[in-house]
């Protein structure tokens, strides 16, 4: 995959990242989120490679109210993360630092990539090959949900693959801790893998709302697309494809 560099893409200075940079020394960029970059970096001490995204959280990009958004989300998530280490299907904090202009967080470098490029690579999955990943996949979100986390973005583009082409769940910004009984109101994820509940509280205010079984629709879609090559849920108009998921519309190809 080949990545265009851009000015968002520059490296912070010393100054804004001392503590950062005192321990890692970054590399080339191997990824690009909304509000991100995901670099790989090397460890000074020990020549070990990992690597790091490091989002920008300035005054001249964000409001100050979305400048707290953005600061709370990612101390949302690296609280969860550090919550879930030790798994071995979910990705790994390894660090974090946050500076005035700059957060940062070190994760584990995985080599292989996203599952969305690897099934890109290959149209579909072998039904072998999609039981194995789908193990592990419920393994992790059951593991997730014992803790009571829900994670609310599942997707090929957040499974990633390491060098033993086994899977990490990774990219937590959706997730968050639901007690027992507890509902959720807010409308997030990627509309292709939104579950019903999830579009119907957005339109309908007497709606209960949803809880940890959205993640698990989920699952069902990515294991549609592993097989099928192509998801259960797709238009190019995205109200219509909204539709088809409120319905349940979806047909297996031959």
């Amino acid at each position: 995959m080949t990545l265009d560099v851009g000015p968002e893409d520059e490296l912070p200075d010393w100054a804004a990242a001392k503590e950062f940079y005192q321990k890692y020394d970054p590399k080339d960029v191997i990824g690009r989120g909304v509000s991100s970059v995901v670099r790989r970096c090397v460890h000074r001490a020990t020549g070990h490679e990992f690597a790091v995204k490091i989002m920008e959280v300035t005054a001249e990009r964000l409001s100050p109210e979305q400048l707290e958004e953005v600061r709370e989300a990612t101390r949302r998530e690296t609280h969860i993360l550090r919550q879930v280490a030790g798994h071995p299907h979910i990705i790994t904090l390894i660090d974090s630092y946050e500076s005035s202009s700059f957060m940062f967080l070190v994760f584990d470098l995985m080599r292989k990539g996203e599952l969305f490029d690897y099934l890109t690579e290959k149209v579909a999955l072998s039904e072998k090959e999609t039981r194995s990943i789908m193990r592990s996949l419920l393994e992790a979100v059951s593991f997730l949900h014992a803790n009571n986390i829900v994670h609310r973005d599942l997707k090929p583009e957040n499974i990633l693959l390491d060098d033993n082409m086994q899977i990490r769940l990774s990219d937590f910004g959706f997730s968050c801790h639901l007690e027992p009984g507890e509902k959720l109101r807010e409308l997030c994820g990627t509309p292709g893998y939104l579950a019903p509940e999830i579009l119907k509280c957005s339109m309908d205010e007497t709606h209960p709302g949803y809880g940890k079984e959205v993640d698990l629709w989920a699952c069902g879609v990515i294991l549609f697309t592993l097989l099928a090559g192509s998801p259960p849920f797709w238009h190019r108009r995205q109200i219509l494809m909204l539709r088809m998921i409120m319905e349940g519309q979806y047909q297996f190809s031959s």
